[in-house]
């Protein structure tokens, strides 16, 4: 080892934020540094020299600019110069006796400011170094070191007093090298120049050595009789010399061999004949490759760098074998070693155990650290002078004390830098009781001079991997701080390995990126294994290639790779099992087997778990093992193998094996021999664990959720309460306890536990956990699978296999296995709604579960406080079980991944998402980059990457975990890519595209196979693969199918001729025998071929009224579903042809694809709605039961005068009465209309209905007898629109689209008078002035007409102002206005006196407003519009009265008010008539009032029983309904409404949202309803009825809700 390195006199490390600035700077080198410097000159430059003492009360400003964030800070010189005195100060001697350099530099202001012509000339830099390597330190750690070594350097120069003439060539040498360092080239090359500015450092240190001992050094030359100038001129020049040449080495970025000058005084004494461990030493090979532990690395040397009384002497960095601590260790060893600030670098290795280096550890540190500093070779060889045994001792307890603390508490002056020591893997230091005493000096447990008494700038790193002995004796020793390779971020250690293998493997043929990411993923942060996997690649054996040998490597097959880490996992565990020997301590054998047998119980447990837990949770799940004599703690055992797990040293970490290759050799038991663990053992004990841990740890509102008006995201304190109420134990139960009964053979003690845990309310707070931490989507694919387990017990019932013992007490577990498919159809059902909102899994879910459910016969007495379906629940479950939101356009494309947990989905918004299939989540961000929309997407076969082809005419592939692109688009087609698809074996890609092509792709290289595939003549709109991958079906706009071979890209026989229309979507059945293709709309069919004749295997596959858009089979090839335009998606059977079961409804657009889940349990269809459906594939079962009364579309509707009857018109041209309390027929229906009823008007009395159609006939109708009166009122050459009684019953007004109005004697039904002509549209309404007096009439023409109703002649001019035809008019109660709604979108009023318009059009609705309507008392009007709204205007201002009325789902045709105007009747193309709450604002109460037909002329009042609603607030907006039923009505709604006005609290209601959600003020979550629910439910806050009934009503009378919600359980 090298003895030219001084280490003594060298300073201390100083604070990084230490600031010395000179006055009067002139410096200015480039870039950001000069900037900074600049700021220092004009700050500094503005002290009067004379004042520097006192110039701290002026205090002024340099602005420092932080190189590295941009951010200014002042500081001003007089402290500068004080802090720079403090670092001076700060500095220790490498004797601990001597515990403060003040001698030396508390005279340091005063000396600098007595020598300001010195400084202010040579040491300028060095007095401003400090201020910009602060800032500018943080961008290497290795350039962090050398800065601060410069920095230490610096101090010593300034805090010299004597600097005579003689001096200043080397000052301004050193002033020179602090310039050169503080350039920005300079400062980014370091890393790249790290032996070049190790020298340079180095050298700069000898130099501020030598200025340090000047004055001694002066005295010693004067001993001798030398001059002292020629000597100093001597040495300088030396010093000079190297440092120029050093620096034109960097420049040149050359490195030369330069040798470090160094001045010593005194003999060289000789330390012979000490024993020292060969090759135990410092190993450059095995340093961090560049770039890669940075984090790590900088951690500890700012450790080492680190000041004060306080820090840590000792760093334990521990980690399991292989994850890179010796090349930490190694390359901090290395830098250091560099600037000479390491002391010595010590290695233990188990393969040099005959070195004996446990015995030679401390005598070889002394023996460096002497070779590196001169005082302390004079006190080592002072030590051993008289005691020569010293030399050779194989104590090191004497080693410790005499060679090494002993001489380093000499007395001196000297101040020194940080020195380093390294002992790396002590735990390969021998067996437990050679290192004991080693662990013993290092903890300071002996009785000889403590560790801490060691110089304060000594550092010690010592490298282990966690061994339970290593752990015992240093844990807990305040002077040691511990840092864990397992701290690591996975993250962080892929990243270093991918940088490490790429660099290993550089230049490999056929290696890059694929490969080296793969290879960091089975590292799995195990640096060890990356570097054998490597070196295996790099030197194939003999026959064998690199990418073989990569395969080997990577190959799920342990046996191809397991021995590269085999003998060293066999070693570690002989070592640790106490393995007798013939040398060693034998243990009785029977000692043995019992150690042996808890390895393999509770390695089993570990290996056992499907994901790592602590030990606390190890130790939880083991008290619940079935047999007592397992309910041990695993501590004894889990502490012992630290080598081998990660995670022992902090019982709340969890344990796992460092890397899998080590349970790959665990379970091989050919490989491991006596260590052989059977994991298929413990997973009996792990599924009783978990269903025991479960059935002590789940309670009811587990977290104690604090609201169910809140999502979970909003609860603040949830994850604390998760933290605290769910331990990792149950959580884990809660997650795994499936797969661990899976893996069980049946056993009917399991099977009882199941079913007691489905029998019990316990199975609800189960779900409950699984949506609080976000797990609910694993249980869905697992549910099936218990299932199928159980009934496994049916089975062996059926064939007598069972005991009769066994039997005794279950026979069988049917009900069981039935619990468990309907908790999957729940989860699958409620999944995102829970995870939204867990309370809601009582207040929503389990009260919509369907009547048969096993969820809701089982538990729903237990919680009867929840809300209740008072109508329109369903018996079974219904076959939509979620819908997805999330795209904002059309989805064009769905696909299952091949496990089925995931689905992807592109858009014509330009993007592919990926959802959780089983609660219907978003899974990470959207996948961007195509630039227009994507029509097809498809999964790789191993499910971890996506393809996608877009109208940008690229293709795209992504990686489903980062949700990155894979490479660059695969460019090629020359117009939009319709299809794509995977081949089986993930190798390939096929793509169909618009510019009439079929092309192959390689999927790997992502390069074109061969030339298009060119026959189409037309568009190719759709391919895929045969199961066999030797084939390829394309169907194309040409009207054909085509089959290719794979081979050869040559069509396979003949195309496949029968459609009549564009072929849109074909696939193959699973066994690839047939074909499927669907047509476009002039076609509209499904066909059905023989893959291997081509021919048409039976009759096309009718249904389906407009084009089919997308086909898919079963995955049992049984099954087809189609997805078409006409909205629906049809399942079919193969066998027959036929329809299986009905349609599938709910889309509300276009049906784009279609597709089968793995399993074939499930569909998931993509519509232009915007949405995606999942669809239970097997429901047959009837859903509900049918809605009660209308089953066409309801064209027009009336109310009798005493509300108790409402008279309703049809598409199919019947008149029905209803009763309008219950919504109920009465009677039969009134036939005679041969097409739509267009208008309904009761007469004043009640006893006559008047009806007319579009098949231009008034028709009068006994309203009591249901019979037609007279014949029809025949006149109108065109549709009747419009019909209204006269107030006194005597006439009725008839407009048509024949232009025309009539008017007609309701007695004789004869014509009175001519008609009244004058539009030139059709008459679309016509209204009774409330004397009778006037008719008013609208036409398609855009006027509003009057006329005299004795005369029939018009009343003055056309009303002119609507832009679009007028739908409606009705006259004000008074009869001074007409109020009138038009095409336009507009509602107008008018001044039946003059004719004009009164102010401006009332706008507000988006679509054509259909009907308008007066209130009673004239000030309020209400209009009915396309847009699905009802509104309520302010008739004197014009203005609209709170929201819109939202609840219609297409067209309101038709509204008006209730005689006492607290009601609006409105009629609507979704075949519903809806009474709502009309008076916001105003009291609710019901009412029984007199007829108030002559407000609108087709009668508008309804009146329903008055009834006592139980709540506290039935006569205002306080209260809340969605039942036709009062007394349904939400009880206390205080909390609910709390800080909204109270002029119009339901307003502030959310409508059922697309999510499901019923909201209240400030989005307060009151219930969620299921996707099947929300279409039959018609209620809302403003609803009080809705005919016909039968759709789903709410009972809210005992709900409990809010911060009450928990009250929803009964105990």
């Amino acid at each position: 080892m090298s003895n030219s390195n001084q280490l003594r006199d060298l300073p201390s490390p100083v604070p990084p934020d230490t600031t010395a600035v000179a006055r009067g700077c002139s410096v200015q080198p480039p870039g950001k540094v000069r900037r900074f410097l600049r700021k220092v000159k004009d700050g500094v430059t503005k002290i009067p020299h004379s004042n520097l003492k006192d110039s701290a009360s002026s205090n002024p400003n340099i602005e420092v600019q932080d190189a590295s964030s941009g951010v200014e800070q002042g500081a001003d010189p007089q402290s500068a110069l004080r802090d720079a005195t403090q670092a001076a100060q700060l500095t220790k001697p490498l004797s601990a006796r001597v515990t403060s350099a003040a001698s030396t530099t508390k005279n340091a202001p005063a000396d600098l400011e007595a020598a300001y012509n010195v400084e202010n000339t040579y040491l300028r830099s060095l007095k401003i170094f400090d201020s910009v390597i602060g800032p500018l330190a943080d961008v290497h750690p290795y350039a962090k070191m050398v800065l601060g070594l410069l920095s230490y350097a610096s101090k010593i120069v300034l805090a010299q007093t004597d600097r005579d003439q003689a001096m200043l060539r080397l000052l301004e040498k050193l002033g020179q090298v602090y310039d050169y360092m503080m350039q920005d080239s300079t400062l980014h090359g370091i890393p790249s120049m790290q032996s070049i500015i190790g020298r340079i450092v180095q050298q700069t240190l000898e130099c501020s050595q030598f200025i340090k001992d000047y004055s001694t050094t002066k005295n010693f030359w004067h001993r001798l009789g030398k001059n002292v100038i020629s000597e100093t001129d001597n040495t300088t020049q030396q010093y000079i010399n190297v440092l120029d040449e050093l620096m034109q080495s960097f420049r040149d970025q050359v490195t030369h061999d330069v040798e470090i000058f160094v001045y010593r005084t005194g003999k060289t004494l000789d330390l012979s004949g000490m024993t020292y461990a060969e090759g135990a030493g410092l190993d450059t090979g095995k340093q961090c490759l560049p770039g890669t532990r940075t984090e790590i690395i900088t951690e500890i040397t700012d450790w080492v760098n680190s000041t004060g009384d306080d820090i840590q002497r000792v760093l334990w960095l521990s980690g399991p074998a292989g994850k890179g601590k010796s090349a930490i260790a190694h390359t901090i060893a290395n830098w250091f070693n560099d600037v000479g600030g390491l002391g010595s670098c010590y290695c233990f290795d188990h393969q040099r155990d005959a070195d004996r280096r446990h015995e030679k550890i401390f005598s070889t540190i002394a023996h460096d650290l002497a070779d590196r500093d001169p005082e302390m070779r004079r006190a080592l060889a002072e030590a051993v002078k008289d005691a020569s045994s010293l030399k050779t001792t194989a104590d090191i307890v004497q080693q410790w004390d005499k060679l090494l603390m002993k001489p380093l508490g000499k007395p001196s002056g000297s101040i020194v830098r940080p020195v380093v020591i390294v002992i790396d893997a002590l735990d390969e230091s021998g067996g437990v009781e050679t290192r004991l005493r080693l662990l013993q000096i290092l903890a300071g447990k002996l009785g000889v001079q403590r560790i801490t008494k060691l110089p304060a700038n000594f550092r010690i790193i010592v490298t282990s991997r966690p061994l339970r002995d290593i752990e015992a004796e240093l844990s807990g020793a305040q002077h040691i701080r511990r840092m864990s390779m397992d701290d690591i971020s996975s993250a962080t250690a892929e990243r270093d390995i991918r940088t490490y293998v790429s660099k290993q493997l550089e230049g490999v043929s056929h290696f890059g990126d694929r490969e080296f990411i793969t290879l960091a993923e089975k590292a799995d942060g195990l640096f060890e294994w990356a570097r054998l996997a490597c070196r295996y690649i790099k030197e194939p054996i003999l026959g064998s290639s690199p990418m073989a040998c990569f395969d080997a490597v990577v190959s799920r097959d342990p046996a191809e790779r397991s021995m590269l880490l085999y003998e060293m996992f066999h070693l570690i565990l002989t070592q640790i099992m106490h393995k007798p020997t013939s040398t060693s301590f034998q243990h009785p054998q029977k000692l043995r087997s019992t150690a042996l047998a808890s390895f393999h119980s509770v390695m089993g447990q570990i290996l056992g778990t499907a994901e790592p837990i602590p030990l606390v949770s190890l130790n939880a799940m083991r008290h619940h093992f079935p047999d007592k004599r397992d309910r041990y703690e695993v501590e004894v055992v889990v502490k012992g193998l630290g080598p081998l797990l990660s995670g022992t040293t902090d019982s709340s970490t969890p344990i796992r094996p460092l890397h899998a290759s080590f349970r790959d050799f665990l379970t091989d038991r050919e490989c491991s021999g006596e260590f052989f663990v059977d994991v298929s053992k413990v997973q009996r004990d792990l599924a009783f664990a978990s269903l025991r841990v479960m059935e002590h740890g789940l309670s009811f509102n587990i977290c104690n959720l604090k609201s169910s008006y809140l999502p979970n995201s909003e609860d603040s304190g949830l994850r604390g309460q998760i933290e605290k109420c769910i331990p990792p134990d149950l959580s884990y139960a809660c997650r795994f306890w499936p797969v661990h009964v899976q893996a069980t053979n049946f056993d009917p003690e399991l099977a009882k536990e199941i079913k007691s845990f489905f029998d019990h309310q316990r199975l609800l707070y189960w779900i409950e956990v699984l949506g609080i931490i976000k797990a609910l989507s694993g249980a869905v694919p697992a549910l099936p699978l218990i299932a199928k387990w159980l009934k496994v017990s049916t089975w062996l019932l059926s064939v007598g296999l069972h005991t009769q013992l066994q039997l005794q007490g279950h026979a069988g577990y049917e009900d069981a296995s039935s619990a468990a498919m309907d908790v999957q159809r729940f989860i699958q059902v409620f999944g995102g709604m829970i995870l939204h909102s867990t309370p809601h899994l009582y207040v929503s879910a389990l009260p919509f579960s369907p009547v048969n459910s096993a969820l809701s016969r089982t538990f729903s007495a237990r919680f009867p406080n929840s809300l209740r379906l008072a109508s329109g629940r369903d018996i079974n479950w219904t076959a939509v079980q979620t819908v997805i939101r999330g795209h904002t356009n059309g989805v064009s494309s769905v696909s299952f991944s091949p496990d089925g947990t995931r689905i992807a989905t592109g858009s014509w918004d330009c993007t592919v998402r990926l959802w959780d299939a089983g609660t219907g989540q978003s899974v990470g961000k959207p996948l961007e980059g195509h630039t227009g929309p994507v029509a097809s997407v498809s999964f790789s076969p191993d499910g971890t990457r996506i393809v996608s082809g877009s109208a940008d005419n690229t293709v795209r592939l992504w990686d489903v975990t980062t949700w990155q692109p894979v490479g660059e688009p695969l460019l090629g087609h020359t117009d939009w890519v319709r299809s794509v698809a995977f081949s089986p074996n993930g190798t390939r890609i096929v793509t169909g595209s618009l510019d009439y092509t079929v092309r192959l792709w390689n999927a790997a290289t992502r390069q074109p196979i061969g030339e298009p595939l060119w026959g189409h003549t037309n568009c190719v709109n759709s391919v895929s693969f045969s199961p066999d991958e030797t084939r390829i079906v394309s169907g194309s706009s040409d009207k054909t199918v085509r089959l290719w071979e794979v081979a050869t890209g040559q069509p396979a026989g003949e195309p496949l001729e029968g459609h009549t229309s564009s072929v849109l979507s074909v696939s193959f059945s699973a066994d690839g025998t047939r074909i499927a293709s669907a047509s476009d709309i002039l076609d509209g069919t499904v066909r059905l071929w023989d893959a291997v004749t081509g021919k048409p295997v039976c009759e096309p596959l009718l249904g389906h009224t407009r084009c089919v858009k997308s086909v898919s089979f079963s995955p049992d090839g049984s099954r087809i579903v189609t997805g078409s335009d006409d909205e629906t998606v049809r399942l079919w059977d193969v066998a027959t042809g036929k329809p299986v079961g009905e349609p599938l409804l709910g889309h509300t657009s276009w049906v784009c694809s279609v597709s089968f889940s793995p399993d074939g349990t499930r569909i998931a269809t993509g519509s232009m709605d915007c949405t995606v459906r999942l669809w239970d594939a097997g429901t047959s079962q009837p859903v509900g039961e049918p809605s009660q009364g209308l089953t066409k579309s309801i064209t027009s509707v009336s109310l009798s005068p005493d509300g108790t009857r409402i008279a309703t018109g049809s598409e199919d041209g019947t008149v029905r009465l209803l009763d309008a309390a219950t919504g109920q027929p009465v009677g039969e229906p009134l036939l005679g209309h041969t097409a739509w009823v267009t208008s309904i008007s009761f007469s004043p009395d009640g006893t006559r209905i008047a009806t007319c159609s579009d098949d231009m006939t008034v028709r009068l109708w006994d309203s009591g007898k249901g019979q037609l009166v007279g014949e029809p009122l025949l006149g109108h050459t065109g549709g009747v629109r419009s019909v209204s009684f006269s107030p006194n019953g005597t006439r009725i007004a008839s407009g048509s689209a024949d232009m025309t109005v009539r008017m007609w004697d309701a007695r004789t039904g004869q014509p009175v008078g001519e008609p009244l002509l004058g539009h030139t549209g059709g008459v679309r309404s016509v209204s009774f002035s409330p004397n009778g007096t006037h008719i008013a009439s609208g036409s398609d023409d855009m006027t509003v007409r009057m006329w005299d109703a004795r005369t029939g002649q018009p009343v003055g001019e056309p009303l002119l102002g609507h832009t679009g035809g007028v739908e409606s008019v009705s006259f004000s109660p008074d009869g001074t206005r007409i109020v009138s709604g038009s095409f336009d979108k507009t509602v107008r009023l008018w001044d039946v006196g003059t004719g004009r318009p009164v102010g401006e059009p009332l706008k507000g609705h988006t679509d054509w407003v259909y009907s308008v309507s007066f209130s009673p008392d004239g000030t309020r009007i209400v209009s009915g519009s396309e847009d699905i709204t009802v509104r309520l205007w302010d008739a004197a201002t014009g203005q609209p009265i709170g929201q819109p009325l939202w609840g219609h789902t297409s067209g309101v045709r038709s509204v008006s008010f209730s005689r006492d105007g607290t009601r609006i009747i409105s009629r609507s193309w979704d075949r519903t008539v809806r009474v709502w709450y009309g008076a916001i604002g105003k009291s609710l109460q019901d009412h029984a009032e007199e007829d108030c037909s002559a407000s609108s002329p087709h009668g508008s009042c309804i009146s329903h029983p008055t009834a006592a609603v139980p709540t506290p607030n039935t006569v205002n907006d306080d209260f809340i309904s969605f039942s036709s039923n009062s007394t349904h009505a939400l009880r206390d709604t205080t909390e609910l409404l709390a800080g909204t006005a109270h002029d119009d609290r339901r307003s502030t209601f959310t409508f059922l949202r697309d999510d499901g959600w019923m909201m209240g003020p400030n989005r307060r979550h009151l219930f969620w309803v299921p996707p099947a629910s929300r279409e039959v439910f018609r209620y809302n806050p403003w609803t009080t009825l809705v005919i016909p009934r039968g759709g789903l009503e709410l009972d809210l009378s005992r709900m409990a809700h809010g911060t009450r919600w928990q009250h929803c359980y009964e105990e």
